[in-house]
């Protein structure tokens, strides 16, 4: 749950982990080249603790090699807040983001400045009531602020509802893994609270986004041009 996220760097900082791995490269059983994400949004939103727990469930839930660093503005609340994880299945060369797989935006700004970082066929989820002018009609959205509000109880809860949407947007996450990041890293007394958020983000992309993202073609990689992954049809517009 986020308040004013902390840390003891400036902008740009960040670390690397990996977790035990099983004889097929990772946790899920799914080999990755590399995988790049950013989370997004303002200060107070609670970036920067979504990228730790989902970095933490992917690298010790997953066995996959993770690294992150992450970037927020001199405001304690509603300045830029951004957090980048790379995700692979082999050592990571280069630890920051170049091309973005997927960009998490909860707010306009955050979707205006990033999202020419986002591969062509990348997909891009906001939430729908705070993005109101989205970079392109091809995107996945959900009402992740109201429904932390109004389901949850505690409008702090946004970040750990939209992570529930991540946990079942990519197809090498598993959502045990990320309850039990979770569980590991808040403090009891916020916990059910999170998640009961964590739960509700999960079942609510489960019934409103479709299918999980497919992951990229390593032979296509290196592509700068072609259609966007035409998502029109599982577009949420809540």
């Amino acid at each position: 749950m986020s308040g004013a996220d902390s840390v003891s760097s400036a902008a740009g900082g960040g670390g690397t982990a990996h977790g035990n791995s099983n004889s097929n490269g990772n946790g899920n059983g799914q080999t990755l080249a590399r995988y790049e994400i950013r989370l997004s949004g303002l200060g107070g939103q609670g970036i920067l603790t979504m990228g730790k727990l989902l970095g933490q469930a992917l690298a010790l839930g997953h066995g996959y090699y993770v690294t992150q660093t992450q970037s927020y503005g001199p405001e304690a609340r509603g300045g830029a807040s951004r957090s980048d994880l790379v995700v692979s299945s082999e050592p990571i060369s280069y630890p920051k983001t170049e091309y973005l797989d997927l960009l998490v935006a909860l707010s306009q700004e955050a979707a205006a400045s990033y999202y020419s970082y986002l591969k062509p066929r990348g997909t891009l989820l906001v939430d729908s009531e705070l993005v109101r002018q989205s970079p392109t009609n091809v995107f996945l959205g959900l009402p992740f602020t109201r429904l932390a509000r109004e389901k949850v109880g505690v409008a702090q809860a946004t970040n750990v509802v939209a992570l529930g949407a991540v946990a079942y947007l990519l197809p090498f996450a598993r959502i045990e893994a990320m309850r039990k990041s979770l569980k590991t890293a808040l403090p009891e007394k916020i916990r059910d609270a999170n998640l009961k958020a964590l739960n509700l983000g999960y079942q609510e992309a489960k019934k409103r986004l479709g299918q999980p993202i497919t992951l990229p073609d390593p032979a296509g990689e290196g592509e700068s041009n072609g259609a966007r992954m035409d998502l029109t049809d599982i577009m949420a517009e809540d």
